[in-house]
C-alpha cells in the first residue's frame, strides 16, 4: 500500500487493513472469523455467544472439544467443532450442519480464531 492510496477500513470493526487479501475482501481476518462462526445465528444467539466469550465461560477440553457454562450456571454443555452439542438446542437440531446452537458457534470460533481473542473484538464486530 502506497502513501498515495487511501486507507481501507474493515467493514465490521473499522480498523485499517494492510494485508492485500483483507483489503480485497474489505474485512480483517478476525472479523471474518467472527462472521463465519456466527453465520446463521439469530441476534439473540449472537448476543449469548458474545457474552459467553466475554465471561470466559468456554474451556478447551481437547482438540475440537469445548465445555461451556449454561446461562443459568446450573449446567455445563459440551460442544464440538463438528456441530454436536449437549445443550437443548444442540440435541434438537436437524443435522450437525444446521447451526442453531450458539455454543457450537463459540467452539468453532475458539478453535479457529485467526489470532488471540480480545474482548474488544466482539464489541467492534457487533
Amino acid at each position: 500500500m502506497t502513501s498515495t492510496s487511501q486507507a481501507v477500513k474493515c467493514r465490521s470493526c473499522g480498523r485499517s487493513l494492510r494485508a492485500a487479501g483483507s483489503v480485497a475482501r474489505g474485512i480483517g481476518p478476525r472479523c471474518a472469523a467472527i462472521e463465519a462462526a456466527f453465520n446463521g445465528l439469530s441476534d439473540k444467539q449472537r448476543d449469548k455467544a458474545r457474552q459467553l466469550i466475554v465471561d470466559g465461560g468456554v474451556v478447551k477440553v481437547r482438540k475440537g472439544i469445548y465445555r461451556a457454562a449454561a446461562e443459568d450456571g446450573g449446567a455445563v454443555h459440551t460442544a464440538s467443532v463438528n456441530g454436536n452439542c449437549t445443550c437443548e438446542w444442540g440435541r434438537r437440531r436437524v443435522s450437525a450442519t444446521a447451526k442453531t446452537c450458539y455454543v457450537v458457534a463459540v467452539a468453532r470460533l475458539m478453535a479457529n480464531p485467526r489470532r488471540t481473542m480480545r474482548r474488544s473484538d466482539l464489541a467492534k464486530a457487533a
